[in-house]
């Protein structure tokens, strides 16, 4: 395994998210179909901050460039004009606003881009052309390996991207157009997945090692690479999908990518021992493919698909995946896994401290105490000394342990996208507070020294 890189963000203590913004819209070539503008995502952003109570966030933003989502790769130097404020005489001008102001609220702001594809219209592809640097086909010419946005899309050769110098000369004409963007000190990188070259023959570990060669010269520009996928590619993994399935990597490969990416947005393809042995703080997502470990170990809530402009419901939907999956992966991110038992649903993974979460059920106990049971949840929050975030879909009363000794009363606040409100003060006794969740809200309970 590479030796893990220092990185920027604490990744499995943050929460790692992306905002959908534009794709190029199939009715109207050359238009966006906007789903948020830059003015859009802060006022989500300010929102998000109030149910998250000031949680350190990331959000990579989805089709800012260009028309929108899948636009115009390898390239991701212009900013999608239909995004920008109308006080504001450009959209690049709108991003940088949007990332600077986003800080009053926890929030880094970045970008979702892509080193792997390449279409036909991007300003930069008679170069990879030239260079080679396109995944060939039997003939030794390019070929398209997949559709997007109803065009064919073409795939970098990673090896010769790197060794032809043009790599380098993309990435730092990137920073110098968005120093915001390198102050971030962040990016994600959509489908890093490597490719076999066919003629002149490339490996697919030459291209790991390619890959590899990309971000570390990344994070010596200072910036870390999250990515889509757990990557374990095998020589035998083929260049095109059969019959539209997707490229299956085998699970018994190694983790290719580990000590070099911090994140995921999904974890994929990881064996019970990989999950045990590999800390959340050196490889952490997203979400799992198999779901039986989102109920098991949890992980970063997406978000993009909650935060939707045309959702008045949006803000219950969020507090209730942050309340149900994002607070307890926080709390879990702090234990050291040992041991994952059973088998199909019924897993339990076992943590130091006296922590064990049942897949089934989804719940959470610590030292035999019950603190989550499915969509009802009590947990301590980590990020803030004596506080606690509690929930129910349905809504009950119980009583709940409180590790502060010293604690006579707590502070019940009900949270929400406009702020908090205090609901009222309950006594503690004996070390236990008697506490009734209303259905489908959001608390904050917090024990005054």
């Amino acid at each position: 395994m590479q030796e893990p890189l220092p990185f920027r963000y604490p990744y499995a203590q943050c929460m790692v998210m992306k905002l959908g913004m534009a794709h190029p819209d199939p009715d109207a070539p050359g238009k966006s179909r906007v789903l948020l503008t830059f003015e859009d995502a802060l006022a989500f952003m300010e929102k998000i901050d109030r149910i998250t109570l000031g949680v350190q966030k990331i959000y990579y933003l989805v089709g800012w460039q260009y028309l929108g989502h899948d636009d115009k790769y390898p390239d991701f130097f212009e900013v999608n004009e239909a995004l920008k404020r109308p006080c504001d005489k450009t959209a690049y001008d709108s991003f940088r606003w949007l990332c600077e102001s986003a800080a009053r609220f926890h929030s880094v702001v970045s970008v979702h881009i892509n080193f792997n594809d390449a279409y036909r219209d991007a300003p930069s592809f008679p170069e990879f052309v030239r260079q080679n640097a396109l995944i060939r086909g039997k003939n030794g010419k390019p070929r398209a390996v997949e559709r997007y946005n109803g065009k064919p899309c073409y795939k970098t050769c990673l090896k010769a991207y790197w060794e032809s110098g043009l790599f380098c000369r993309m990435f730092d004409r990137f920073l110098a157009a968005f120093p915001f963007l390198a102050k971030a000190g962040t990016i994600h990188v959509d489908n890093f997945q490597c490719y076999k070259n066919q003629s002149p023959a490339v490996s697919v570990a030459e291209m790991q090692q390619a890959r590899r060669e990309m971000i570390l010269y990344a994070h010596k520009k200072g910036v870390d690479i999250t990515s889509e996928f757990t990557y374990k590619e095998t020589e035998d993994l083929p260049t095109k999908p059969i019959f539209g399935l997707p490229r299956n990597h085998r699970r018994r490969a190694p983790m290719a990518a580990l000590g070099l990416i911090p994140m995921s947005w999904w974890l994929h393809r990881m064996t019970r021992r990989e999950l045990v042995n590999t800390p959340a703080s050196l490889y952490c997502g997203g979400e799992f493919r198999e779901k039986r470990y989102d109920r098991l170990l949890y992980g970063n809530m997406h978000g993009e698909d909650i935060v939707l402009k045309n959702d008045p419901d949006w803000a219950r939907k969020f507090a209730r995946r942050f309340a149900l999956y994002q607070v307890p992966y926080h709390f879990l991110n702090r234990r050291q896994r040992l041991r994952i038992t059973g088998a199909g649903p019924f897993l339990r993974c076992t943590f130091d401290g006296g922590v064990v979460t049942a897949s089934c059920g989804a719940r959470i106990w610590q030292n035999g105490v019950l603190y989550k049971d499915g969509d009802t949840v009590f947990l301590p929050f980590v990020h803030r000394e004596r506080t606690y975030v509690a929930y129910s879909e349905r809504g009950t009363t119980r009583t709940w342990p409180i590790e502060e000794r010293d604690a006579r009363c707590a502070e019940v606040y009900a949270v929400g996208a406009d702020g908090e409100t205090l609901l009222e003060t309950l006594c503690i006794a004996d070390g236990r507070l008697t506490l009734t969740l209303p259905p489908q809200t959001l608390l904050r309970i917090t024990c005054p020294k």
